[in-house]
C-alpha cells in the first residue's frame, strides 16, 4: 500500500490497540469516519469484496470493510495472512480452522473479536450506542417483557442503558450461538433473569430448544463494557463448557 493510500486509510479509521479485555478472545475495533470511506479501501487493503456488498450503500460498504479489515488485523495478531472472511447466505462470518470469532459495528465503530478455538469454542460480541431515554421508553416492549423490564427497574442501572445492554447482551448470544444452532430465533429466546452492574454482567435464561445443540445450562452470563456512549457485549463459551455439557 502507498504511503497516499495509508494516510487515506489512517484518516478515515482510528484503530485502537489490541485489547486483552476478553481474554482468551483478542479483541480489534477502531471509529471512522463515512464521508472519508473510499471504495478504492477494499483493493488497497486487500479486502475480499463481494459481489452484494459493491451493489450496497457507501455507509454498508464502509460497515463491511471496517469489520473485514478489523478481522484481519485479528487474524494478523495470530499469525494468518490474506485469508478472505467470506460470509454464509445468512451473512454469518466464515473463520479459518482452528479460529472462532464475531464482527459488529454501529454508527461510527467497528469491532472485532478472535480466538483460537482450543480456548473458545463460541463467542459473539455486539456494540450498541446508548438509547436515549425517550427511545427506551418506546422501545423496550419490542425487546424485552416486563419480568425483564422489573428487573432493570430493580437495578441500579437506567433504563435506557439496561434496555440498550440487553439488546447488546442478546444480539450476541444469537452470534454465539447461531454456528451451532443453525436457525435464526428472536429476543424472546433468551430471556434476562439478572444483571451484575458491579461486575458488568447480565445472566440470561433460554428456551431448551437454545441449550440443546450444545447442551449449555442456565444461566448464560454476557459480560459488557461502556464506553463514551456504546456499549460492547460480549458471550464466550470455553470447549470445556460445551464437552462437558455434551457428554
Amino acid at each position: 500500500m502507498s504511503k497516499t493510500a495509508q494516510k487515506a486509510l489512517a484518516e478515515f479509521i482510528c484503530i485502537a490497540p489490541v485489547d486483552q479485555r476478553l481474554n482468551p478472545a483478542v479483541l480489534m475495533s477502531g471509529s471512522f469516519k463515512l464521508e472519508l470511506f473510499d471504495d478504492t479501501f477494499f483493493s488497497q487493503a486487500a479486502i475480499h469484496l463481494p459481489d452484494t456488498i459493491s451493489r450496497a450503500s457507501s455507509k454498508r460498504k464502509a460497515e463491511y470493510f471496517c469489520g473485514r479489515y478489523l478481522a484481519a488485523l485479528a487474524l494478523r495478531h495470530y499469525g494468518v495472512e490474506h485469508f478472505d472472511v467470506l460470509a454464509d447466505d445468512k451473512r454469518s462470518p466464515q473463520w479459518p480452522a482452528g479460529f472462532v470469532g464475531s464482527i459488529s459495528h454501529t454508527d461510527d465503530f467497528s469491532a472485532c473479536a478472535l480466538a483460537p478455538s482450543s480456548e473458545l469454542s463460541a463467542l459473539g460480541i455486539d456494540c450498541q450506542a446508548i438509547l436515549s431515554s425517550a427511545k427506551a421508553e418506546k422501545l423496550w416492549p419490542k425487546i424485552i417483557d416486563r419480568d425483564e423490564f422489573d428487573i432493570i427497574a430493580a437495578s441500579s442501572v437506567e433504563l435506557n442503558y439496561g434496555l440498550s445492554l440487553c439488546f447488546s447482551a442478546k444480539e450476541s448470544i444469537y452470534k454465539a450461538l447461531y454456528p451451532f444452532i443453525r436457525k435464526f430465533f428472536g429476543f424472546s429466546a433468551a430471556k434476562l433473569c439478572a444483571i451484575n452492574p458491579e461486575q458488568q454482567y447480565l445472566e440470561f435464561d433460554f428456551s431448551a430448544e437454545l441449550g440443546k445443540p450444545i447442551g449449555i445450562e442456565h444461566p448464560l452470563r454476557a459480560y459488557y463494557h461502556i464506553d463514551s456512549n456504546r456499549t460492547l457485549s460480549y458471550v464466550q463459551l470455553s470447549p470445556e463448557q460445551v464437552c462437558s455439557q455434551r457428554s
